[in-house]
């Protein structure tokens, strides 16, 4: 039995047409899978967003804190209910500094760490004398 042409060109047009279908249906489930992991992304990021902005907050308790501890009413109050008979340093006891004293001083430690001296091993053959 021989196939007519028409009967082969309408099975050649119902091929393209399922391949057509199938690539089509590809292309929109990658479209969906790609909105869904943007949205899960998108998620992601807020609840990141949201426990920054909660240390932050924490960080500023924190600071307003210490910068309360650290007022000079409050050291002067504690150094009198505590009895210890500290005194205000005078103008000439101290000094100020300029610049970020953290690098100058992770620099000097730097420093402090280069000047080391390191011995050479010596390395001898029969074991160590």
């Amino acid at each position: 039995m021989q196939k007519s042409d028409a009967s082969a060109f309408i099975n050649q047009v119902l091929v393209y047409t399922l391949m057509m279908l199938v690539f089509t249906g590809s292309i929109g489930l990658g479209t969906v899978w790609l909105r869904h992991e943007i949205s899960v992304v998108a998620n992601r990021n807020q609840r990141l967003q949201a426990q920054l902005a909660d240390v932050q907050r924490h960080i500023d308790d924190f600071t307003a804190e210490i910068a309360a501890a650290q007022s000079t009413d409050n050291l002067i109050r504690l150094n009198r209910d505590w009895r210890l008979g500290l005194v205000q340093p005078r103008p000439e006891q101290s000094e100020s500094v300029r610049g970020d004293v953290e690098q100058r001083l992770a620099a000097r430690r730097g420093q402090e760490l280069l000047a080391v001296e390191v011995q050479p091993a010596v390395l001898r053959r029969g074991g160590p004398r």
